[in-house]
């Protein structure tokens, strides 16, 4: 969430400097927003399981604490990038299936 405020606000910054054509900006914030508005009407719909239940499937099954999550679209459907510290201390990324909160994979 913080990385789309950031290029939301850069966009913007940059947007407005004098002699920038605000056009050539709009479609990669409408993107960004698109893509915000299908994850949260996905969410209402039920389609995909909200982040604190996925966080509480996660740090349960690999016994860690997610330190940074993504929810990103793929061509598989929605899926959360969560970066989880184990007990080693060691990061890791799992992938998570939004729908049913299974892990697709651990890296």
């Amino acid at each position: 969430m913080k990385h789309i405020l950031a290029i939301l606000f850069l966009v913007t910054c940059v947007a407005t400097l004098p002699g920038a054509d605000s056009t050539v900006f709009a479609p990669a914030a409408n993107a960004v927003m698109d893509e915000h508005d299908d994850a949260r009407e996905a969410l209402r719909r039920g389609d995909i399981l909200p982040y604190s239940a996925i966080k509480r499937i996660v740090e349960s099954q690999v016994d860690g604490k997610v330190v940074g999550q993504k929810l990103r679209r793929t061509n598989r459907g929605w899926q959360y990038d969560l970066r989880v510290r184990p007990k080693n201390g060691r990061v890791m990324v799992v992938v998570v299936n939004a729908k049913n909160g299974s892990i697709v994979s651990r890296r």
